[in-house]
């Protein structure tokens, strides 16, 4: 027993971990765009936001996926495989590579202003296609806990509106790319301004998917005395 909790110790913590390194990233983007609006090295600002935008995402798929596996497994009791994962999860893996690839082109100078859009435009499909991600975790969660009707409501209504927020993000991500990919006069600008929103939307993710899973960390370490 002792075994079995210290691997779901350490997995609540690899997790944790990946979540905080996403935050960190996608803030480290939002920073770089808000430099490249000002007018500081604006298109490689953009590609190295993009880049990063791009691993914030397989981070998040990453985190997801993880604590997605271990919630199902205990409300399944263990009989939950790896194939039942959520489909959105594979957006954040397939986009976000996609997402560095485009950045890594735009930062070598190849059709900048032609692929930052289209990534931008990806990212933000990917904004909307994860945003109900965090609510079905969250049910996961209480069902887990075995929460109670009103928690469940309180809790199920706090993060939708979390998720609301994200898909709104994601919209105006897409129709700003779109609006760049089609401008003469501001694609790098409006460009730029997408990968802030988006990169805002990435961090708040973030946060809250590690402030949940260092909770849960914490609350495991309580109700198990004697243990590290």
């Amino acid at each position: 027993m002792a075994n079995i909790y210290g691997t779901e110790k350490s997995i609540l913590r690899f997790e944790a971990g990946g979540a905080i390194v996403e935050g960190l990233t996608a803030l480290a983007a939002g920073i770089l765009a808000i430099l490249g609006i000002v007018g500081l090295m604006p298109t490689s600002a953009a590609s190295i936001a993009t880049l990063l935008i791009g691993a914030a995402l397989l981070e998040q798929g990453t985190a997801v996926a993880g604590e997605y596996t271990k919630l199902l497994n205990q409300v399944s009791g263990g009989s939950f495989s790896r194939g039942e994962l959520a489909v959105g999860t594979t957006a954040e893996f397939v986009i976000g590579g996609a997402a560095v690839t485009l950045g890594i082109l735009s930062l070598v100078a190849i059709y900048p202003m032609v692929l930052l859009p289209c990534a931008v435009i990806a990212i933000g499909a990917a904004l909307v296609l994860t945003s109900g991600s965090t609510v079905r975790l969250n049910d996961l969660k209480l069902e887990a806990a075995q929460a109670g009707a009103l928690a469940q409501n309180m809790a199920h209504a706090a993060v939708s509106g979390a998720a609301g927020a994200q898909m709104l993000a994601g919209f105006a991500t897409v129709v700003l790319g779109i609006i760049a990919l089609v401008s003469a006069q501001a694609t790098l600008t409006l460009t730029l301004v997408a990968l802030l929103v988006s990169a805002a939307s990435l961090t708040l993710s973030a946060s809250a998917l590690s402030g949940r899973m260092l909770g849960t960390l914490h609350k495991e370490r309580g109700s198990t005395p004697g243990q590290p």
